[in-house]
């Protein structure tokens, strides 16, 4: 493991229910839940407290708590005037959205972009974010904490049953990516109202796993000296990379065992035997706590997608589900274009056969239009080369790919990326030069 990086996880709390709470004006101690369709996808902090889940259906979550506030995503489709969400949700009609998040979760994006450049968006509310050449910065311009006076990690929770020890080198560095950490989610409170959990650690696994031991709204420090303990309580499907399939596999192979230590003392040739040389070796390190993955910057998305499952359908309903997604993709690619100055070169289409299960996929030139109509009309002449083995078909994604960069709309993606290096102009120093 390398000790001198600085990882932090951010996770937003319950997300989708804070968009909700600010856009419409509603208490954050009023319990809240972001429904689609029959389910919902978020549930706040109060509605979790009166035994509201993600799992509960409507009916369900009504029950637990009659003051539950519902609010169901955006729709597109079965609308009126072309607006989203203008009628009534209806799930053979219409599919859901979650355009309003996105654009909340690059509110918060531009505010990370300011403290450091290498962000990996983990998903639509979650990032990882190496800030070691800043906590480098912080101690070069601070002085000398090699006998621990001048830190303090208050605002910070330490993993159970470790400590911090404050003349470590490498415990210094967490403290003070805690205390970067901090910033960043007051910035981003100050900002955008959003609040966030997070982790400190030093690899992307650690950090992950720190995230979520103090929610919401708070931060963990995992130092090495917590992993032995971390890991011989928790099951190892909770690594990020062991659920799934994987960790079906090693319920399968050794079964009977649950934790991260369990797996430890499997010999290795038993799980190069299972799963094969590579997988082996990385396995034996990550339930030790190491990884060696590098944060990797992908703020702007390589395609945009829209997509739609149902029932097993012929080609006229497929025509009308065509041309939803075709309004979707037409809100994203120029939404993308206004924001980065983006051109998509390709569409691209998949489907899904409701008989073989197999997915079919069909691309051409994206047209030079974007209106909904145009993209329609391309996406069915996809459709038609493949509709043989397609049809009937129970699931279709259309999505804008190729993307280039127009030279009159560089400054866009310059300005997007330039944030972080401007907040930061000293040059990283050398590690041990970092703490004095």
């Amino acid at each position: 493991m390398d000790r001198w990086r600085v990882i932090l996880h951010l996770d937003l709390d319950a997300f989708y229910c804070q968009v909700e709470h600010k856009r419409l004006g509603i208490d954050r101690n009023v319990p809240l839940a972001v429904q689609q369709w029959a389910g919902l996808i978020a549930v706040n902090y109060p509605a979790r407290a009166n035994g509201v889940g993600r799992f509960c259906d409507i009916n369900e979550a009504k029950t637990a708590c009659p003051d539950l506030r519902l609010v169901h995503v955006e729709t597109i489709g079965n609308t009126k005037g072309g607006k989203v969400g203008a009628v009534e949700a209806n799930k053979g009609t219409s599919k859901a959205s979650l355009a309003r998040y996105r654009r909340a979760s690059f509110e918060v994006i531009n505010v990370m972009k300011r403290f450091s450049d290498k962000i990996e968006r983990a998903s639509i509310d979650e990032v990882y974010i190496d800030v070691t050449a800043l906590v480098d910065d912080r101690l070069r311009r601070s002085g000398d904490f090699s006998d621990g006076g001048g830190l303090e990690w208050s605002e910070s929770h330490v993993a159970e049953g470790a400590a911090l020890n404050p003349s470590s080198e490498h415990d210094i560095r967490l403290i003070m990516g805690a205390k970067v950490c901090k910033e960043i989610r007051d910035a981003i409170k100050a900002e955008t109202e959003y609040e966030m959990s997070a982790g400190i650690s030093h690899n992307k696994l650690l950090s992950k796993l720190a995230s979520a031991m103090n929610k919401p709204n708070k931060q963990t420090i995992v130092p090495t000296s917590a992993v032995p303990s971390l890991m011989s309580t928790l099951e190892y499907k909770q690594i990020n990379g062991l659920g799934g399939k994987l960790g079906d596999r090693l319920v399968q192979l050794f079964p009977g065992l649950k934790t991260a230590l369990d797996l430890q003392g499997v010999p290795r040739e038993d799980l190069v035997r299972g799963l094969g040389e590579k997988t082996a070796g990385w396995l034996q390190q990550l339930c030790r706590g190491d990884c060696d993955s590098d944060v990797k910057p992908n703020l702007l998305p390589k395609s945009l997608n829209a997509c739609k499952s149902f029932p097993a359908s012929e080609l006229g309903a497929v025509k009308k589900w065509l041309l939803i997604l075709a309004e979707e993709l037409s809100d994203r690619i120029l939404e993308d274009h206004e924001d980065f100055g983006r051109t998509p070169r390709l569409l691209v289409l998949h489907a899904r056969s409701s008989k073989t299960y197999e997915q079919h996929s069909s691309q051409g030139p994206m047209p030079a239009k974007w209106a909904k109509e145009r993209l329609f009309e391309h996406a069915m002449r996809l459709f038609e080369k493949i509709q043989g083995e397609c049809l009937p078909c129970s699931r279709l994604a259309l999505g804008a790919a190729g993307f280039v960069a127009e030279e009159r709309n560089m400054k866009k993606l310059e300005t997007f990326f330039s944030a972080a290096g401007e907040a930061e102009e000293a040059r990283p120093v050398g590690r041990r030069a970092a703490i004095g």
